[in-house]
């Protein structure tokens, strides 16, 4: 099987997950498009499990008096590039039809120009002097905790209309990772609910194989970094530092845990005879930490060098209280 396709099994398969846990075709759309860095329309479309066979077949049982093929659907799908053709609102209204979403829903990765008229920017001023005496700390945390991920993802929406178009995107990914940074950062809490043995920090000291995945846009196939990864407990925290790798390359953690749950940062600097030439990257990650104590598993979160921001599963597996000398480790 070749990368494409398996990439595509995993498309799939995870849009049937979403699905199946009662998401929106939006919901699953936007997951899409931002995992696997695909346009609106396409997103839409992989969030059905249709090929672009499949989505011309269900229009043509809708409205056999327009037929269309595949490359119909291509060529909406590539616009605005070179090779794509503009969708009419009509097209774009029977897409929205048969895709049970929103005409916006297959836009959203497009412009808007609202930010040039003086009028709008004039009430985006006054909106937002009224919600910097409104919005308290207290009533900010409220509306985060009791709107759903949609409702606040509009919110948010609304607001980064305010944020010139040539700097939006950028910006709302620095402030997405920011806040992850954040929440990673905050102070280790006790509860009366985490004090088992396999959650204490203490118990999680010694030495453990470190596995995640992740997808090479410049390869187009998944790949897997490996290291082998000393944690021990420094002010409540798990620090880990990897061993001498084959390769060269050092991989950092620092994680707080609470509960069942260890959350922290990640930085790694690639081997300098590797395929990154020693670069360096950073993000977060969030672990579950397995009853056992002897694994955790989870996903990690960071910003390409493309400055888009990606994920993959994580993987620790605990190899003994001491290192054992014929340990070997895949390169990175």
């Amino acid at each position: 099987m070749t990368s494409r396709s398996v990439r595509r099994q995993e498309q799939l398969g995870l849009a049937r997950s979403l699905r199946s846990d009662g998401q929106p075709w939006s919901a699953i759309a936007a997951v899409l498009r931002d995992r696997y860095e695909v346009n609106a329309r396409v997103a839409m479309r992989l969030a059905h499990g249709w090929g672009q066979a499949d989505a011309a077949a269900e229009w043509n049982r809708r409205w056999p008096d327009e037929p269309k093929t595949f490359k119909s659907f291509s060529y909406w799908e590539n616009w605005p590039g070179d090779t794509g053709y503009t969708p009419s609102m009509i097209v774009l209204d029977r897409l929205a039809e048969l895709y049970e979403c929103d005409v916006t829903d297959l836009l959203t990765d497009w412009g808007s120009y609202r930010d040039r008229d003086s009028a709008h920017l004039g009430q985006a001023a006054t909106e937002s002097s009224i919600a910097d005496s409104a919005l308290e700390s207290a009533t900010l945390a409220w509306h985060v905790r009791n709107l759903d991920l949609q409702e606040l993802t509009h919110a948010i929406g609304e607001w980064a209309q305010r944020i010139p178009l040539d700097d939006r995107r950028s910006l709302l990914l620095k402030l997405s990772t920011a806040t992850a940074f954040s929440a990673s950062s905050l102070p280790e809490v006790q509860s009366p609910t985490s004090a088992t043995p396999a959650t204490r920090p203490s118990t999680l000291a010694g030495y453990w194989t470190s596995r995640y995945t992740y997808w090479s846009s410049g390869r187009d196939t998944e790949l897997a970094g490996e290291h082998r990864v000393r944690l021990t407990v420094e002010d409540g925290r798990l620090l880990g530092r990897s061993l001498p790798h084959p390769e060269g390359s050092e991989l950092d953690l620092s994680l707080a845990v609470e509960g069942t749950v260890a959350t922290g940062t990640w930085t790694e600097r690639t081997s300098p005879i590797g395929y990154y030439r020693a670069a360096t990257y950073r993000g977060v990650l969030q672990l579950v930490v397995d009853p056992t104590g002897r694994s955790m598993a989870g996903r990690w979160l960071g910003v390409s060098k493309r400055f888009t921001v990606k994920s993959g599963e994580w993987r620790l597996s605990w190899d003994g209280p001491s290192e054992h000398p014929d340990a070997h480790v895949s390169p990175a």
